[in-house]
């Protein structure tokens, strides 16, 4: 089996979580950049989903302690946000955080969602590291105009957030009048809303 004692940054695709975790728990922990990616949105059923995405999240904290910057895809379960809670907590030099929430079987209802992404919320501002300065949102992560308000009232007191999505909702009038009241009070550093290449793509830099 191969070890991969030095390896400080890998990238991997969001169909191959399975490959990602072997490689993890094979590296000596050195890892500080870890990239899940396409060129394009995750919009198809993947095979054994559920579980390999639980054990990626797992890998990452037992793992990982020095990770900086990381992607992660999940389901909206408890499970999972018990585990993605948990990485929060123990990788405490994390600074940059992609999100993707992909449901594989079945549509939720967007009120339903709503609720869903609301807890990823509430989970960032329990166990967020102080390090957390970036946040990307992608796929279906979205959130009503209330649950962002409060979310942004409770971050702060802590760095000023950037925040990237791909989601053009944040563009209607509404949202758009949020941020910039959360821009000028210091809570947001900046918040883009672009396109999904550019957003996954974690060499771009605000």
């Amino acid at each position: 089996m191969c070890v991969f004692r030095d390896l400080e940054i890998f990238r991997i695709g969001y169909y191959e979580l399975k490959a990602a975790s072997i490689i993890i728990e094979n590296t000596g922990g050195h890892l500080k950049k870890i990239f899940l990616g396409s060129p394009y949105e995750l919009d198809e059923y993947v095979r054994n989903f559920d579980d390999d995405s639980l054990i990626f999240i797992r890998k990452v904290y037992e793992k990982c302690l020095s990770i900086e910057y990381l992607s992660l895809i999940f389901p909206p379960s408890k499970e999972h946000f018990n585990e993605f809670e948990k990485l929060l907590k123990i990788c405490q030099n994390l600074k940059s955080l992609l999100l993707a929430i992909h449901i594989n079987d079945d549509v939720l209802p967007e009120e339903e969602l709503l609720i869903e992404n609301e807890e990823i919320l509430k989970i960032l501002i329990r166990s967020s590291p102080t390090n957390l300065k970036e946040i990307r949102f992608i796929c279906d992560v979205e959130f009503s105009l209330e649950t962002l308000e409060e979310f942004l009232e409770k971050w702060k007191g802590r760095p000023a957030l950037s925040i990237l999505t791909s989601n053009y909702i944040y563009r209607e009038k509404n949202y758009k009048k949020l941020i910039n009241k959360y821009k000028n009070n210091g809570v947001i550093k900046d918040f883009i809303c672009d396109y999904f290449e550019k957003v996954v793509n974690m060499d771009f830099k605000i």
